[in-house]
């Protein structure tokens, strides 16, 4: 069964994790919402048997701190709570699955990454390393499915990964990625003076 399940998200585009409403997640629901998203595929999370939950409001404020919790880098997963008995909320389960979709099909133009890096590198500049700034020439759009970015770093490996996390946060933030994986790729220019 579980073999099953990680073949599905591996061919899968978007995951729908189904919940019980009546429980609070479990960690077993929060690993394999890790794997879909270690797998970079989209995840909408359903919420079943909604018409049995006496505190609606108390269950989807555990399930969205539960999910800030343990899935702090996927923020803004949709979260649908439906009725699979009566039918209620599965359309609308439907047109989140539709719209995350788009988003983790979303392409960005290389010149449009640019004008957004200048200022954000402008907000908070690359970290000195042995006494020189780290200089990040241009960033451009390798992939989408999740959207991969390429990042042109003077020295790729000491780019500390807090300032990759501040750069994938303002990525979702000002291009609406949220909900989906944001993976980010560093490689070092060509020097045209070195031998």
């Amino acid at each position: 069964m579980v073999n099953d399940a990680e073949r599905a998200i591996q061919y899968a585009q978007v995951c729908v994790l189904m919940l019980d409403g009546r429980q609070p997640p479990h960690k077993q629901d929060m690993a394999i919402a890790r794997h879909v998203a270690n797998e970079g595929r989209a995840l909408v999370i359903a919420v079943n048997m909604w018409d049995a939950v006496e505190d609606k409001q108390a269950a989807l404020t555990q399930i969205h701190d539960r999910l800030e919790t343990s899935l702090a880098q996927l923020r803004g997963i949709p979260v649908i709570p439906i009725s699979g008995m009566h039918g209620k909320g599965v359309d609308k389960l439907f047109k989140a699955i539709l719209a995350i979709q788009r988003v983790w099909n979303t392409r960005i133009s290389t010149g449009r990454l640019n004008r957004w890096l200048e200022p954000m590198l402008e907000a908070h500049p690359p970290p000195l390393v042995q006494g020189r700034r780290l200089r990040i020439r241009y960033m451009t759009q390798v992939k989408s499915r999740p959207p991969t970015f390429a990042l042109f770093v003077s020295r790729p490996a000491d780019l500390p990964e807090h300032y990759l996390r501040y750069l994938i946060g303002g990525l979702r933030q000002d291009f609406g990625l949220d909900g989906i994986p944001v993976r980010m790729v560093m490689r070092k220019g060509k020097n045209p003076y070195a031998k």
